[in-house]
């Protein structure tokens, strides 16, 4: 027991006795070297943990790169060769000789741009298909010029609307594509159905939307069976002013600016507060260049288009304003654009809207459905307007954030009949004009 003590005597002593190291005692020295010890093991920690995590990304980029690469050559294998060689000419076309095709691509500036970065979902197919139990057709919604619809409920319970697109420009390349939704990602407005994602894989292309629960309004004018319209003259105001809200978005809001070119009842959704909801905009970019130049009325389109399309093909906003000023007849009249007279012979609302206003007749203008009957200087303010935009003379046509201040109350009372009459006169000389051209 004596000689442990006297060890640890010793042991103590020699711990403190002064060293020749600065003068400095063994136990501050031992500790000094435990000390860089450690230093040196967590530095040389640090610097294996760093080169196995750059090891390992450069790894994960070439699996990736290989991946792409085995994916990309399977969808050749999958796809018909007239169907792969279509989709890749826009990307790895070979200028012709002798002809100047600007800078060629290369396959790093023709990939598709990343929006999921901005909130934007890619779907696969395998989730599109899941949501909407394989495209069944209890889950068919309708179906219209650009595809078909579908509802559906994401794995998060979000119900979704997921548009099948039927004719595509395949002359143009993935990014081309991606582009456009890109545009029509950015188009955000309350008025309007909000995108919610996309899906291109292989030939695919499909539009995931929300969800809008109350119909449409064409179902809701000339499908309701009840004795009286649920949509009462405020409800259909409600409606007007918001079509005109996002009309003005897409036209003079929207960058670049968007042209519907396929305004119609059934492509106003509604909510259950009769808030209406564009929809279809921007989508004839997807379409083929076969539909460039098409000036026949598409699928319901019929006395929507304004006559200048008609006759010389010309596509601009105030095509848009025309089918408004239409649209505004519609939800006053409960009537249909075009309706089958009693000798079958096609009737246009927009005519015979000129000829009760000529008349004075706006007694019979009036759905019969409505419950209530609007003040009659109100019921002319909205005639003047949809008159306004069904004016011939393409000018003359007001821009849509014009119309959203004609729709104020206060035009009511600054105006009041005296702009009315201006354009009741107007109309007196459009049928002037029509009858001189028929003699």
């Amino acid at each position: 027991m004596s000689s442990y003590s006297s060890s640890i005597s010793s042991i103590h002593q020699k711990l403190l006795h002064p060293t020749s190291f600065f003068g400095l005692k063994l136990w501050i020295i031992i500790l000094i070297s435990l000390a860089l010890l450690l230093l040196i093991i967590s530095s040389i920690t640090a610097c294996f943990i760093f080169c196995c995590r750059r090891w390992r990304r450069g790894g994960l980029i070439l699996k990736r790169m290989t991946s792409k690469n085995n994916s990309t050559s399977m969808n050749r294998r999958l796809l018909s060769r007239n169907g792969w060689d279509i989709e890749m000419s826009g990307i790895l076309k070979t200028p012709e000789k002798g002809v100047n095709n600007g800078p060629r691509l290369s396959i790093k500036e023709s990939a598709a741009p990343d929006l999921t970065n901005r909130g934007c979902i890619q779907f696969t197919v395998e989730e599109i298909e899941e949501a909407t139990n394989g495209f069944g057709d209890e889950n068919l919604i309708g179906s219209g010029d650009h595809g078909i619809v579908y509802r559906g409920i994401l794995c998060d319970t979000t119900r979704v609307a997921v548009k099948k697109l039927l004719v595509m420009n395949w002359g143009s390349s993935l990014r081309d594509f991606t582009k456009e939704v890109e545009v029509m990602w950015g188009v955000r407005h309350k008025n309007l159905v909000k995108l919610l994602g996309f899906c291109s894989k292989g030939m695919n292309r499909m539009l995931v939307y929300e969800y809008v629960d109350n119909g449409n309004l064409k179902q809701w004018l000339h499908d309701n069976i009840c004795k009286l319209s649920p949509l009462t003259w405020t409800a259909r105001i409600t409606i007007i002013e918001g079509i005109a809200r996002g009309l003005a978005y897409l036209h003079e809001d929207s960058e670049p600016g968007i042209v519907h070119q396929h305004l119609k009842s059934s492509n106003i959704l509604l909510d259950k507060q009769w808030s209406p909801k564009i929809s279809d905009f921007g989508l004839s970019n997807f379409l083929g260049p076969e539909w460039n130049h098409i000036v026949a009325p598409s699928i319901g389109m019929s006395g929507y288009i304004a006559p200048e399309y008609v006759s010389a093909a010309i596509l601009d906003t105030k095509n848009d304003v025309y089918s408004f000023g239409i649209l505004v007849m519609e939800i006053v009249s409960g009537k249909t654009s075009v309706e089958q007279s009693v000798t079958e012979i096609e009737e246009y609302l927009v005519d015979w809207i000129r000829s009760m206003v000529q008349t004075e007749d706006f007694d019979h203008i009036l759905d019969p459905n409505l419950a209530e009957m609007p003040r009659l200087v109100e019921l002319k303010r909205v005639l003047l307007i949809a008159l306004r935009c069904v004016d011939p003379d393409v000018n003359n046509r007001p821009k849509m954030s014009d119309v959203i201040h004609m729709l104020e109350p206060r035009d009511l009372l600054l105006f009041g009949d005296l702009v009315f009459v201006g354009t009741f006169q107007s109309v007196k000389i459009c049928r002037a004009k029509k009858l001189s051209l028929k003699n």
